[in-house]
């Protein structure tokens, strides 16, 4: 892919992952990889499973061997470097803490693995489990531990060591959604603060949005866009994109005019306009951000029946009917009444607001 996946211009590439390719048992998962990332940066790979995301991530850190390409880390080459002199920290979706000891212990225990004597780890300890408020904690079995302490164990073990690179694999992945977003939150600060560089593998879209500088969106081993959270929601580089990085409207089409960046497309529930430049007769993929749309008529404008109305708390979505792989959807504030299944509804929304991706052939 091209070398603007990396950080923005003038930054420094602290991370520098050079034409990586990787196959399992002769099956190619990821070939001309490049992606970069600034020091500092917490960066996100975002994507379905099987998109090659955690075995980039297990490249990085020296557990899985590439096939060719290599990695660079803060100017050094270390794509030969063993794991365990890479001082990179992973952690993992199952924690991989020692149950038969306790807190302290197993903070420790990187310490001591690198020759630091006994006596020696106790401030560290200490240190390490105030910045993630467990200090009441240190004598506690892990195995007595809620998930989230588990977790907030996990990232004190990885940073005691100080690392140069922080890795995290779906860290969050077991723990219920309101745990799961404070945790993201706490992790966010905690970095920033640290002024750390990590990597987050996740296939949660909302988690990534939430935690990121900048996220790369991966599809089958490559990376489809590498952006801030608000232009991969506002301008996707793609229809996958589009489709994996928040809700959207998503209607097929047909390419009917295409005159000085302007377009007329046709679909099944009637024309549509979009700025762009693409052939007549182009197949092509319309969408919409669900909350650029009202219940009135705009400048594209359809109506259909209303196949289902979900009332979300504060917002409501409203779902028109339509067929295949299309979809019709829009979101309105607060609780709406008086609204039935197959009552005829009216979505209209701006040609602004119009994304469209070519079909490929």
């Amino acid at each position: 892919m091209p070398r603007s996946a990396g950080p923005e211009p003038g930054a420094h590439a602290y991370l520098d992952v050079v034409d990586i390719s990787k196959a399992f048992r002769g099956t190619t998962v990821m070939s001309g990889m490049d992606f970069r990332v600034a020091r500092g940066e917490l960066v996100s790979l975002l994507g379905p499973s099987g998109c090659g995301k955690t075995t980039l991530l297990r490249i990085i850190a020296g557990l899985t061997s590439a096939d060719a390409g290599d990695v660079v880390l803060d100017g050094r080459a270390i794509t030969k470097v063993p794991a365990h002199k890479r001082n990179i920290s992973v952690v993992f979706q199952s924690y991989a803490l020692f149950p038969h000891l306790t807190v302290a212990e197993n903070l420790a225990f990187g310490l001591r693995a690198r020759g630091m004597a006994k006596a020696q780890t106790g401030p560290q300890v200490a240190d390490a489990l105030a910045l993630v408020r467990m200090s009441d904690f240190a004598e506690r079995p892990v195995a007595a531990l809620s998930g989230g302490q588990q977790q907030r164990v996990a990232v004190a073990r990885a940073l005691i060591v100080d690392p140069v690179l922080l890795l995290l694999d779906e860290p969050f992945s077991a723990l219920d959604r309101k745990l799961r977003e404070t945790m993201q939150v706490e992790l966010k600060s905690l970095l920033r603060d640290r002024g750390m560089t990590a990597v987050f593998v996740t296939h949660d879209q909302e988690e990534a949005m939430g935690v990121s500088d900048r996220i790369a969106v991966m599809n089958a081993g490559r990376i489809e866009q590498f952006a801030t959270p608000s232009d991969l929601y506002a301008r996707p580089a793609s229809a996958f994109v589009m489709d994996f990085v928040g809700l959207s409207s998503r209607l097929s089409g047909k390419v009917k005019v295409s005159e000085a960046g302007a377009l007329r497309i046709e679909t099944p529930y009637g024309e549509v306009r979009a700025k762009g430049a693409l052939a007549p007769g182009a197949k092509v993929v319309v969408g919409v951000r669900p909350e650029l749309i009202r219940r009135e008529a705009g400048e594209n404008t359809v109506r259909v029946a209303l196949a289902d109305a979900m009332i979300l708390g504060a917002k409501t979505h409203l779902y028109g009917a339509s067929t295949g792989d299309d979809r019709l959807l829009c979101e309105l504030p607060g609780i709406q009444s008086g609204l039935e299944r197959g009552q005829q509804v009216t979505f209209g929304w701006s040609v602004d607001d119009t994304l469209v991706y070519e079909v490929e052939r």
